[in-house]
């Protein structure tokens, strides 16, 4: 009983100053100490309704996190780690944001942040909650506003711009490195509004979370929404996808499923290289005939889902149906353009919208 009392007298002077009144600080009492304990870094929501944690408000300070509403019955704070440009982090879940935030920006910038290396994280996963910025030029390239990762290791990857709400990254960071990730937001003119809303997710090692090599994108569900970066409606004179692309999505296996269908959800969902016009845009293209221009490549696809099928597909249709199945594993769809986009623009392609389903049929 002695040593539980020295427990909660040593907790009591670490908490002093945590809990306090108009001007002057108190000692917490006992709920607020069981509250604390009970809750401490537990999830929560801030006033922001963003994601938190609670802890201690001291606790928050140390971590260079800002105290962002309550939790654990109003005796400890929520606690945020959401960081904008200057910043520096190696806290799971923070939240990097513009410096307006939930304002727009305008203007000419850039914005910085680094995510220090943590020993047993091999991965980082960026969620797109929120994502808006000045659309790709004529030829599909990222010069106004520009979303970059640096990195040491891994694929490189692409320059972002456009409207991407509710798309993913993931970014390795290697076992043995201990280099950092930079992600970097360059805005140019004041004609637009920006805003960002990037969640940062560590992923340890070994984790069965993490995203298999080569996977830039990783889809863990039966069923899911697999769609082109800036993906939107069609833009007159201008394609929305961007050039110089060359990733691949992939998504996870599950157990009993022999096969993958990929399908538009709504009928002309897919524009993605030539060609345009013609009988072949009545079927989509496939095989060599994609060899000219941008494509997407699913292994052994048909519409049957049986024999040797097609590596590549474009066009403005998938095959004849809008639908491709393939048993070939791992389930994966390679996206690939080229930096020539004059045509893509003139056609006004504005990407692709697929829905991905398993199958368990034999």
């Amino acid at each position: 009983m002695s040593q539980i009392r020295q427990v909660i007298i040593l907790f009591s002077i670490c908490l002093l100053g945590t809990v306090h009144g108009q001007g002057s600080f108190r000692p917490p009492s006992i709920p607020a100490i069981i509250a604390i304990l009970r809750y401490q870094n537990s999830p929560c929501t801030t006033d922001s309704n963003t994601p938190g944690t609670c802890l201690a408000q001291n606790d928050c300070l140390t971590r260079q996190g800002t105290p962002d509403g309550t939790c654990a019955s109003g005796f400890a704070s929520c606690c945020n780690f959401k960081f904008t440009c200057g910043g520096r982090t190696k806290e799971n879940e923070t939240i990097f944001v513009n410096h307006l935030y939930p304002k727009t920006d305008n203007g000419t910038n850039t914005c910085q942040v680094t995510i220090d290396k943590q020993p047993n994280v091999c991965q980082l996963r960026l969620d797109f909650e929120e994502f808006s910025l000045a659309q790709p030029d004529e030829n599909g390239q990222c010069t106004t506003d520009s979303f970059m990762v640096r990195t040491t290791v891994g694929e490189r990857l692409p320059i972002l711009c456009g409207d991407n709400n509710a798309q993913h990254l993931y970014v390795d960071m290697g076992r043995g490195s201990a280099n950092p990730v930079v992600l970097s937001v360059v805005t140019n003119g004041d004609m637009i509004g920006r805003k960002w809303k990037v969640k940062i997710n560590m992923i340890p090692c070994n984790n069965l979370d993490m995203a298999p090599s080569g996977c830039m994108q990783y889809f863990r569900s039966p069923s899911a929404v697999v769609q082109s970066f800036n993906y939107g409606l069609p833009m007159e004179g201008r394609a929305r996808y961007l050039s110089n692309l060359r990733y691949t999505a992939c998504v996870r296996v599950e157990e009993n499923f022999c096969s993958i269908k990929w399908e538009t959800e709504t009928l002309g969902s897919f524009s993605w290289g030539a060609p345009f016009e013609g009988n072949l845009t009545a079927r989509g293209a496939s095989g060599g005939l994609c060899n000219v221009d941008d494509f997407v490549g699913i292994d052994q696809g048909s519409a049957e889902g049986s024999g040797p099928g097609e590596d590549r597909l474009c066009g403005t249709k998938l095959l004849q149906d809008d639908y491709v199945i393939s048993r070939s594993k791992p389930f994966q769809l390679k996206v690939r353009s080229n930096s020539d986009q004059k045509l893509n623009a003139e056609n006004s392609q504005h990407g692709k919208h697929n829905i991905e389903t398993l199958n368990n049929v034999q």
